[in-house]
């Protein structure tokens, strides 16, 4: 028999309702017995990781998974289920339904991970990483010795930068691929600096293999910052870039499962303002010939931009193009950015994708163009819709929305978003104010 803790609802902020703009038909709240293991309700039950979760929608083509806030993954073949993984301890499943005509239903179950006390699994048994090979790791001090690092990388690899310029000519390249379980590492201090020749000049880095994780480093004086091209898994953690031509951070040419955290990235746009975004996820469609895939479209998926900050950035803080899906853009500063009105940069962070979650951001030091703080458009037919703003908030003034939803259908904008200082209001749908809730 399996143990059950006593029901509960999932935890709400009282007084905070939810506004669901574009929608031609609503988003209808299921009660808490849709998701079930072995015919019995999940909310509030003890589980083992492996065991199977049961989505209880009748008619639905699609069901996209989140827990704790986080993309899994999009199912869309029935009958709907998702595999419990994760740590053990309380969590909370989001199951989002869609039936062929376009009605969403929610699901939601608060439940524990317990594999000890499941009654089920035995506790799961942990995959130990792989180690990296005998005399993998190399120390660097000079370009050349940079370059042939790159260049001989292979799973598990580290490469150790002493503090120090790195300036070369000819952009640095990583090629090589590493695994899940042996990423090739490039760490260093914020004293170890990757640059070109200047603004004008090439890539910062461009990083083209798989399971990359650059950790620490300056990338500065170049082009473009760091341009991750058809990367899987690439990690970019605790970076600054700053001083850059163009954009700072790109993921690209379906760059997909990447992440961005705990950077700085400022001072970018030097050589063209209306290319100056802090972080830069897909492609614009008009570039899918260049950087489409296998179905022509550049989707950069499940990307993840969190606790990083953006400063002085002449285009967006973070453009989010058509083609991508089910990102995550978390716990991010905006300080002064999209303010050069050149290409259309006139907000902090413009959403053009699909199913990303935008949550716990700060909005701050509007000047210039600057317009509204967070903006949704569709650039591309499809695009533009099942985006989720929440917990965000805008300090001090700004002549337009809070949230401007100029173009894209099927987003939501819950009410623990705030922007006092929002001229327009809140919220807008297009060119029109709307009320929250």
């Amino acid at each position: 028999m399996r143990r059950v803790l006593r029901s509960r609802p999932i935890p709400a902020v009282a007084g905070l309702g939810a506004l669901i703009v574009g929608l031609t038909v609503g988003c209808e709240r299921e009660d808490l017995t849709g998701l079930t293991v072995d015919g019995e309700a999940l909310t509030g039950a003890i589980v083992g990781v492996g065991e199977t979760v049961d989505v209880g929608v009748s008619g639905a083509v699609s069901v996209q998974f989140l827990l704790d806030g986080t993309y899994l993954d999009t199912d869309t073949t029935a009958p709907f289920t998702w595999t419990v993984s994760g740590s053990d301890g309380e969590h909370e499943l989001r199951a989002h339904a869609r039936d062929a005509s376009g009605v969403e239903t929610l699901l939601e179950a608060a439940f524990r991970i317990d594999d000890a006390g499941s009654g089920l699994l035995p506790p799961a048994v942990p995959i130990p990483p792989v180690p990296a090979a005998p005399g993998s790791t190399v120390s660097v001090a000079t370009p050349e010795q940079l370059r042939d690092a790159l260049a001989s990388a292979g799973p598990g690899s580290v490469i150790q930068l002493a503090d120090g310029t790195y300036r070369s000519e000819r952009r640095l390249v990583a090629s090589a691929n590493g695994t899940p379980t042996a990423p090739i590492t490039l760490r260093g201090s914020r004293g170890a600096i990757l640059t070109s020749t200047g603004p004008s000049g090439d890539y910062g880095l461009h990083i083209t293999g798989d399971y990359w994780h650059v950790l620490g480093i300056t990338v500065a004086d170049a082009s473009k910052g760091v341009v991750l091209d058809g990367s899987l898994g690439t990690v970019l953690d605790g970076i600054e870039v700053r001083g850059i031509g163009d954009e700072g951070v790109h993921f690209r040419s379906c760059s997909s499962d990447g992440v961005l955290r705990n950077s700085v990235v400022r001072d970018t746009g030097l050589r063209a303002p209306r290319f100056g975004e802090g972080v830069y996820v897909g492609s614009a469609n008009s570039k899918w010939v260049q950087h489409g895939c296998a179905d022509g479209r550049d989707n950069s998926e499940n990307v993840l931009v969190e606790g990083s900050t953006f400063q002085n950035t002449t285009a967006e803080g973070a453009d989010i193009k058509e083609g991508t899906d089910s990102g995550t853009l978390r716990g991010n500063v905006f300080d002064n950015t999209g303010w050069s009105g050149e290409n259309s940069a006139d907000s902090a962070v413009d959403v053009k994708g699909n199913g990303w979650l935008i949550e716990g951001n700060v909005v701050r030091n509007a000047s210039g163009a600057f317009l509204d703080a967070f903006q949704t458009h569709s650039a591309a037919s499809g695009y533009g819709t099942r985006n989720t703003f929440r917990g965000n908030r805008v300090e001090g003034p700004i002549p337009g929305f809070g949230f401007g939803l100029h173009q894209g259908t099927g987003n939501t904008v819950t009410c623990d978003n705030s922007a006092p200082g929002a001229e327009r209001g809140l919220v807008g749908i297009g060119s029109k104010p709307a009320r929250c809730g």
